[in-house]
């Protein structure tokens, strides 16, 4: 069983979208609010869920952009 961490964001932030076949980048607004299932080690782009929506995030935005809300199983 997976424990994800969500967060919100404290300012607009990145996020790659798919949409038809490409992704697209477009801002997460400030105080959204995204579903980690990942390590947010490095700088590596993970799986967020935003808004019932899976986009692509770096990890180390999360970490400098996001603010810690609670744990969810």
């Amino acid at each position: 069983m997976w424990t994800a961490q969500i967060y919100r964001l404290t300012s607009p932030t990145i996020a790659l979208f798919s949409e038809e076949g490409r992704q697209v980048a477009r801002f997460i607004p400030l105080g959204g609010l995204i579903h980690v299932k990942h390590s947010l080690d490095g700088n590596s782009l993970i799986e967020v869920v935003w808004e019932g929506q899976t986009v692509m995030m770096f990890a180390q935005d999360v970490l400098a952009r996001g603010e810690r809300v609670t744990g969810a199983a």
